[in-house]
């Protein structure tokens, strides 16, 4: 028993630090020895668990994407209504806070990475493709629009809040977290306002 506890706890330090060294050092600095210092094992047992690179990249890619599906069900379940449990999805997202900022880092440093290799860029995909649908969904409940201008803003939408949060990522001295809220908010009103009427 003993064993297998040590065994999840070094597990959980290893995913720690590859998600650590990746949002301090970025994509070049993901190195075995930069994650080995920070769980404080040998290299050996790094590459032991994570081959290459790429398992390392896909790890902290994988690990974000918890996180954040995590806090966006969070934050859809105690909003009040489908209105603002799109305002709570959309914001969660951004780098208001020193965890949301590292992960900021994380998701620029694998777009990074992902622009030179076909199997972290379907990732990269896949992932920010299931935050527009979760966001075309909510607008839909939100409006009762059709999906298709649904599916549009979802877009829009998720576009802002990735260009914010990469803005914040490289320059959070500028991108605070108040200018942050006050960008994302012009493209929510947007979002969810009613469709015009044609007649008028």
């Amino acid at each position: 028993m003993p064993r297998i506890r040590d065994d999840a706890a070094q597990r959980a330090r290893l995913s720690d630090a590859v998600f650590t060294a990746l949002a301090e050092l970025g994509p070049t600095g993901l190195t075995l020895r930069a994650v080995a210092e920070r769980a404080g094992c040998t290299t050996g047992l790094v590459l032991h668990t994570f081959p290459d690179k790429r398992a390392l990249l896909l790890h902290a890619r994988a690990v974000l994407h918890e996180r954040t599906r995590v806090r966006a069900d969070q934050a859809e379940s105690t909003a009040p209504d489908p209105a603002a449990a799109v305002r709570a999805v959309a914001l969660g997202a951004l780098a208001t806070d020193a965890d949301r900022a590292a992960e900021a880092r994380v998701w620029v440093g694998f777009l990074a990475a992902a622009l030179s290799d076909p199997a972290l860029a379907e990732r990269h995909a896949g992932n920010a493709r299931a935050f527009a649908d979760r966001l075309a969904r909510l607008i839909g409940a939100a409006t009762n629009l059709p999906a298709d201008t649904c599916t549009a803003r979802a877009g829009s939408l998720g576009a802002a809040v990735e260009g914010v949060t990469a803005l914040a990522a490289g320059d959070p001295d500028h991108w605070t977290p108040e200018r942050q809220t006050a960008a994302l908010d012009v493209v929510l009103r947007a979002a969810l306002a009613p469709e015009p009427d044609p007649r008028s």
